[in-house]
Parts: C-alpha cells; structure tokens; sequence
C-alpha cells in the first residue's frame, strides 16, 4: 500500500497557465511547478503538496468512533503520510531548518537523520522508507530524496536535465515518483528506481503545464495528471510498464491517490463546474462522491480496503473544509461526528492506513484518528461463588475491526491482576480466579497497540 500527500489549500502565489475551469492553480512537490515560478527552500514546508457514510454501524453510530492522538513537536499545515506500520511523517523545524521524522503512538518519534537541508517528507511506504524533497547542500536547490529505512541511506534522485525534482509518492520496491524540471525547463513526470534511476514518463511533452505524477502502487501503476500539448485544461493519467501513458478522465480531472487494486481518487471537475471528489476504476468508470453539502470537495487518500479520506465544504457557509471519510459503503462522513475533533479545524493533508488510522495536519498541528475498541463482555457464571474460577469472554470490535490476533487483554481487581487472555478473531476467553464474596468490580485492559487506542473497561463481578 502506497500513502502519498496531498493538500487542498491553492497556493495564490502560483499562476496556472490554461488550467481547468474553476480549478485554481495547481501545485506539487517541494517547488511551484507550474508557470514557472520556483519557490524558495524556506517554503518548502508549504508548498510540498499537492492540491488538495450515512451510517456507520449501528453499534458505532452513537459512540466515538475515533480517539485523538496528538503528534508532538509537528508543524502545522505540512505534508503527512501513514503506513501500516503506524508510522506517520512529521515534518517540524523552522522554515530555515526543517527536519524529518517518523512517529507512532507505540514508540513516539524517530529522528530519521536525513542527510539533507530543510527536509520535507511527503510520502512513506511499508519498509518506513521517506520521500520528499530537500536540498543536499545549503546552496543546492530543492530536488527529490528518498531515504532508505533498512541502512539509513540518502538518495538524491537528480532531475530531468532542469534544476528541480520532488517526491510525491514511493512503494514497497522503493520505487519513487514525482516531478522533475527537464533542461527545457518544462516539469515532466518522472519515476525513479535503485537500479535505473529517473525515467522520464511524458518524454513527448512540451506543454508549458507540465506533468506531475502524485502516486504509485505495489504493482508499479502510476498516476497523475497533465497538461496536454496545445490543450488548456488537465487531464488525468494512468502509466504502466506495460501499457505506458493513457490518458483518463474529463478535462479538469486531479488524481491524487491509489490503492494496490488500482482505484483512483483525486478531484474532478462536474458538468456544471463544481470541483468534487471521485474514484475510478477501468471498469467502473468515474464515479462522483458528491459532498458534505458545501460545493467542494477533493478525495486525497485511499486504502487496500476501500476507504477514502479527504476534505469537503459544508453547508455552513464559514467556506472552512471538513475532513471526511468514505466507507465503502455509504457517504462522506465528517471528522468532526467520528471524534472529539473540534469543528473550524481545517485539514491540509489526509492519508489512511488499512487498519484504519488516519494522519491529517491542521493549521493547528497533526493529529492521527485511532479506531476506538469498544466490548461487550459475558462471564461463565455470574453470580458465582467465592473461590470458584469464572470465564470472562471478552469481544472487541472497532470501525476498522477488531485488535490483532495474539495481543493481550488484562483484568485487574484493585491493581492486581487476576486473569489474562489472548486474542483471537476479535474475542479473548479471559480465567479469573480467587475473587472473594461480594460485588467485585474488574477492570478489563487493553494496553493498544500502534493502531488502536487502549482501553479499560469496567466490569461486576458478583461472588456469593
């Protein structure tokens, strides 16, 4: 699974030659890339983006769905990715001196000790492995990075013959993709490997737009999306070693993310202008996701399950973007029902992991949405009597489903353990012993994990 960043905020000091009606300038990568302008490395930490259910469960619907974990020392409004090892990109410093590091709520924050000047993370695989884009010395300009987690290497990608690069997206081969200027000075899309290095995917381009690829998938499927040569408006684009460069969507069409399955989300352009969230698939065509009532709305994130995260304009008329996120049943579910998010919070970065977590920056600082565990539990036999050893059968669900197969749930009586249990398949038989007569409270624990919250739980026990 692939996590790359994308934004939502229009980056106004970026014009955009032609683009799609109503669609704003476009930016990516750690440098303005479109029109020509080139953004300082003191930006890089803002301009390292791209533009960016009616019913859940019922048992879920009423409760929170997610818990808040707070990332420390992040700075606000910067790119983030998250992998399903829990790990999320933190990007933090001064604009003079940015820095990169991975932080999970199991272990906290790791500083990567990338080789670098003003470092900025934008996307993340399953090895840990961190794309971006920085500059190797403090006189260099900004080009793409990927540092490689197993031995602690920097790669600096280079570029097309031009003077800038930026990562926007890396898979589990640590095959890198982005933005590259080519010695004409036009941005082309590029894909990087370990043994080849930079490829230029739209060597036949010479449209001042450019193309910019935003995201690619375990299978090597990359997308993106273009400026045709003497067209005006983007078109979305979808490469493979195998079939190269086609061409998909209307006019307007912004893909951001894809799944290892293949299906696309980005932003599109409706008939009557409006800018909305979609997904595609070959088979399935584009597909609308509408949104939270306010007249905009951009998909940036997608899962191996199905699930979809972005922002959304409400019917509130403040014009502040709520995070939403999609099941795959059902539609566009605001931040701020699932959890305590408070409301005017608007995300800039949205990604999500399969087990459900989900990394946004705020103008605030990053926050990870954790599945809340809820339980329902069940003794063998209550009341039962002093001395005798009771069963307590413990099942955990969550949005995302239950805790992993073989971690441990705890009962505690006044601080002291009395039984233990080990999961499996969402439910843990849990033997207690030596409880006295009279109304025992127990207290059922779960420690979490790098993808779910702890929990405790109270539970009576009656002992005659």
């Amino acid at each position: 699974m692939v996590y790359i960043q994308c934004g939502t905020q229009w980056n106004k000091t970026c014009t955009s030659r032609g683009g799609a009606p109503g669609a704003g300038p476009v930016r990516t990568g750690g440098v303005c890339l479109l029109g020509g302008r080139v953004v300082s490395v003191k930006r890089l930490a803002r301009v390292l983006k791209v533009v960016g259910f009616a019913g859940l469960f019922s048992s879920l619907a009423l409760a929170q769905v997610f818990y808040l974990a707070k990332v420390p020392n992040s700075n606000p409004n910067t790119p983030t990715a998250i992998n399903n090892l829990g790990e999320v990109v933190v990007n933090a410093g001064s604009s003079n001196a940015l820095s990169v590091s991975l932080w999970n709520r199991v272990a906290g924050s790791q500083s990567l000790n990338v080789v670098g000047q003003n470092m900025v993370g934008s996307a993340l695989n399953e090895n840990g492995d961190v794309a971006g884009a920085g500059s190797e010395t403090t006189s260099s300009q900004p080009q793409a990075f990927l540092w490689q987690s197993n031995n602690g290497t920097t790669h600096w990608l280079g570029t097309l013959g031009g003077p800038l690069s930026a990562a926007a997206g890396v898979n589990k081969s640590r095959q890198v993709v982005g933005t590259a200027y080519t010695a004409a000075g036009l941005p082309h899309a590029f894909l990087w490997t370990l043994a080849g290095g930079m490829q230029d995917l739209t060597p036949n381009l010479t449209s001042a737009g450019g193309a910019f690829a935003t995201a690619i998938n375990a299978s090597g499927e990359v997308i993106g999306y273009y400026y045709p040569n003497g067209g005006s408006n983007v078109l979305g684009f979808i490469w493979t070693q195998a079939g190269g460069f086609v061409s998909f969507g209307n006019p307007g069409t912004l893909p951001f993310a894809l799944n290892d399955a293949g299906t696309i989300v980005g932003q599109a352009l409706t008939a009557s202008g409006y800018r909305h969230a979609f997904s595609y698939t070959p088979a399935g065509g584009m597909v609308d996701l509408g949104t939270m009532g306010g007249s905009m709305s951009t998909a940036l994130g997608i899962n191996n399950n199905g699930w979809i995260v972005g922002t959304s304009l409400v019917n509130d008329g403040t014009g502040v973007l709520h995070g939403f996120l999609k099941l795959p049943s059902g539609g566009l579910q605001d931040f701020i029902s699932l959890s305590k998010l408070a409301s005017q919070k608007q995300p800039d970065s949205v990604q999500v992991n399969d087990f459900g977590d989900i990394a946004f920056s705020t103008k605030n600082l990053l926050t990870v949405l954790m599945p809340n565990v809820s339980e329902t539990t069940v003794s063998s036999a209550n009341p039962s009597k002093a001395g005798q050893a009771v069963t307590l059968t413990v099942t955990l669900s969550s949005i995302a489903g239950p805790p992993p197969d073989g971690e441990q749930l705890l009962v505690d009586l006044n601080g002291v353990q009395v039984g233990s249990g080990t999961i499996k398949n969402g439910v843990a038989k849990c033997q207690v012993t030596g409880l006295k007569t009279g109304t025992r409270t127990l207290t059922v624990i779960y420690n979490g994990d790098a993808y779910y919250f702890p929990f405790r739980y109270a539970f009576k026990q009656v002992v005659q």
